[in-house]
């Protein structure tokens, strides 16, 4: 990382980003929410709460509880597939979820974030993922919170709005 990016600043990015997701996301109808992708599969409510599932994973690995326990899944299940697998598995246990239901399970996850982030230091964002898991990684987790924040909504609502054309 270039220059460290401040925990004010990341808020913001988190802010602008969840802003821009939420204003795409009103302008669609509920039919459109539950559309398929004939492509993928998903349906913009899938898409939804596989976003609320992963930063709730990185919610609980910051206040250093199991992270695929608060996802939903066990380590067994992790270390049987790779990603694309373990997303495939998340979404269809929530398939039937009603729509109402994931928009909250989004927004419940978004307010937990914003508020572990906000109980933090600064210097807790650059401390090692492995400060925070025993057997973790050595990279900053600062990372993970950006890549399952701003920089995971922006990646979804580009393909949602590929989805809606």
């Amino acid at each position: 990382m270039e220059s460290q990016l401040t925990k004010v600043d990341l808020i913001a990015k988190i802010e602008t980003a969840w802003t821009q997701m939420n204003d795409a996301l009103e302008q669609l109808s509920e039919a459109q929410l539950l559309q398929l992708d004939p492509t993928t599969g998903w349906s913009v409510k899938d898409h939804l709460i596989h976003l609320a599932l992963w930063e709730q994973g990185i919610v609980a690995l910051l206040q250093r509880q199991p992270r695929w326990a608060a996802m939903g899944v066990d380590e067994a299940a992790v270390a049987a597939t790779d990603m694309d697998g373990l997303n495939d598995i998340l979404v269809a246990q929530n398939k039937q979820r009603p729509l109402a239901e994931v928009l909250a399970a989004f927004r419940q996850a978004h307010q937990q974030m914003l508020a572990v982030l906000t109980d933090m230091s600064e210097a807790d964002l650059y401390r090692s993922h492995a400060d925070y898991i025993p057997g973790g990684r050595e990279d900053p987790i600062i990372g993970w919170v950006m890549g399952n924040t701003f920089e995971h909504y922006e990646e979804h609502q580009a393909w949602i709005e590929a989805m809606m054309g």
